[in-house]
């Protein structure tokens, strides 16, 4: 396989267990149990009433990420200016689902703005990368996400120089599973589908685009996305260096 496209959250950088981690220890702080899973699910909520939500979803920009996003991208000014007010009120309303002390919404809400900026990859990435420099593939990045947070993460994991090409879905106007973004790498490389991988954790949105234009697809399972029969990788793993077997394909 000549060409590497690559998922960022969740599959080369650790997302869900830091968003995870963070909530629950200020839940522990403001003496309630279960902040993670109260405050996802009022930020869904809510999200879904929010005037761009339909762009949102198109470029998978999700609730939880709503909550940490600074929106510092030009042309996103409006996005700033909401999302205080929707913040706080996520907070309050997952407090007072909890019976926890309302009047702690927004200091919990810039708490985690401020706290959840880590940037962990999962332990077999830098390995994984070198062996595909190594064989001479060629890394594409395909994310989804506004761009000044996909950028803040890329670069704040040390893997801003570490792609042939970047494609974020906010900055194309194209998110994954749409075929064309991943025509839109094809192309870049002059690379034909035969010759190319996807790697993701995401099958609605990683597999499903990949089979679309007949990409291999590899499904990571990092543990708290299920598997979806709908779309069938080539290859399941749970370690990136598993789908270095691929390379002589």
């Amino acid at each position: 396989m000549r060409l590497w496209l690559l998922d960022l959250d969740d599959t080369l950088l650790v997302d869900h267990r830091v968003s995870q981690e963070v909530l629950g220890r200020l839940g522990e702080e403001a003496g309630v149990e279960g902040l993670f899973q109260a405050v996802g699910k009022k930020a869904e909520a809510f999200f879904r009433e929010a005037p761009f939500y339909p762009w949102a979803e198109r470029i998978g920009h999700s609730a939880l990420e709503a909550l940490w996003a600074r929106y510092s991208t030009p042309g996103l000014e409006a996005l700033g200016e909401w999302a205080w007010p929707f913040r706080e009120r996520v907070f309050r309303e997952a407090l007072r689902e909890l019976g926890g002390p309302e009047g702690l919404a927004r200091e919990l809400a810039e708490a985690f703005f401020r706290e959840r900026r880590r940037y962990p990859l999962f332990p077999e990435v830098p390995a994984f990368l070198e062996a595909l420099r190594a064989k001479g593939a060629i890394l594409v990045l395909l994310t989804n996400g506004v761009p000044d947070l996909q950028r803040e993460k890329l670069f704040g994991a040390g893997l801003g120089e570490a792609f042939a090409l970047t494609l974020i879905s906010g900055e194309v106007g194209l998110g994954k599973p749409d075929p064309r973004l991943f025509r839109m790498a094809l192309c870049a490389f002059g690379v034909g589908p035969e010759e190319a991988v996807m790697v993701g954790d995401n099958p609605e949105r990683d597999i499903k685009g990949a089979l679309s234009v007949g990409v291999k697809a590899v499904w990571v399972d990092r543990g708290h996305r299920p598997k979806d029969p709908r779309y069938p990788a080539h290859l399941e793993v749970r370690d990136l260096r598993e789908a270095l077997a691929l390379l002589g394909a």
